[in-house]
């Protein structure tokens, strides 16, 4: 058995990523000392909203994560190259998952003029208009749309959603 660790894809029922990583955390810990006495380690789970249908595990062999797999629901086996060989497991580089581990700022996508909904904070659920950016802050000024006087509040970018782009002409 290999002791550098690698990152191994479980695939997962779409929609249950994060019930399949939390119930394969919870495996691998109730199984530790036995995973343990056979040579194996499970360094970690990670789910992340960007990779649909899988979960990642961290691990210093793909039979480990196989036989971890088998015993929880809502999985599906370990990503193969080769259906039914376990040593064509798909080892993924740490650098292959940077742009899906990165967290990218909403404020970088929204332009001035577009329609956002509020999802956080005392306007929660209110639509606005974007009418200033400030990337450095994370921060939008924003216009309620069903205001009588427009009134400018600034908000977070992680408290909004998009709904209407403006579109460039």
């Amino acid at each position: 058995m290999s002791e550098n660790p690698k990152i191994y894809a479980v695939k997962a029922t779409a929609g249950q990523e994060r019930v399949v990583a939390e119930l394969l955390y919870r495996e691998a810990n109730n199984k530790r000392d036995m995973i343990k006495a056979e040579g194996g380690a499970i360094y970690s789970v990670l789910y992340t909203t960007g990779l649909k249908g899988y979960v990642l595990v961290e691990a210093n062999s793909p039979g480990v994560v196989d036989d971890l797999a088998r015993e929880v629901p809502k999985t599906r086996g370990l990503l193969l190259k080769e259906k039914g060989n376990l040593e064509s497991a798909g080892i993924i580089p740490i650098e292959d998952l940077e742009k899906t581990l990165t967290p990218t700022s909403i404020v970088s996508e929204v332009s001035r003029g577009d329609l956002i909904e509020l999802i956080a904070g005392p306007f929660k659920g209110e639509k606005a208009r974007v009418a200033r950016i400030d990337k450095d802050k994370n921060e939008i000024t924003v216009e309620l749309i069903e205001a009588a006087v427009p009134i400018p509040v600034i908000v977070s970018g992680d408290d909004i959603k998009v709904l209407v782009r403006e579109k460039d002409d």
